[in-house]
């Protein structure tokens, strides 16, 4: 399958969605999401990162790159136990949802929480300790606060 490198026009349309203070094309920022090889798969540089708040956000985005053939790659904030999702070739967008932060719901009868994807351990904890402290979730063994429960 043949990808897009990411265009002006494409950067245009983020700003437009997220907000230009949420995109960053800068090599320098956008190179600090790198991460190591895993698994025998080529890490490498995204083009752009892009940093949406709502699930609206995002569908805009994917809908986007889809039909311009711009490849994607979600992370949730990159702290649960380093890094462990490099970005494959191509890159395209980096998709950083650390922004997307909030607990929705909390169910202690049937044992379940909804959260998005940039809540971390440590926000879970505060949050559980003080609205429903009969109920804790596990958290994963050596996960620390910073790490998002959901992971890469």
């Amino acid at each position: 399958m043949l990808y897009n490198n990411v265009e002006q026009k494409d950067i245009d349309h983020f700003e437009s969605v997220v907000g230009k203070r949420f995109v960053n094309a800068n090599p320098a920022v956008v190179a600090s999401y790198l991460a190591k090889s895993v698994m025998g798969l080529e890490s490498c540089i995204g083009e752009v990162v892009v940093r949406p708040r709502y699930t609206d956000e995002v569908r805009k985005i994917l809908i986007w790159c889809s039909d311009r053939r711009i490849p994607v790659s979600p992370l949730a904030a990159g702290l649960s136990g380093g890094f462990a999702c490099p970005l494959t070739k191509p890159s395209g967008v980096v998709l950083d949802m650390s922004r997307m932060d909030r607990i929705i719901e909390i169910d202690e009868k049937n044992r379940y929480a909804i959260i998005e994807p940039g809540v971390t351990n440590g926000e879970l904890w505060a949050y559980m300790a003080k609205n429903h402290a009969d109920w804790i979730p596990p958290i994963a063994d050596g996960a620390p606060p910073a790490a998002t429960v959901l992971g890469d």
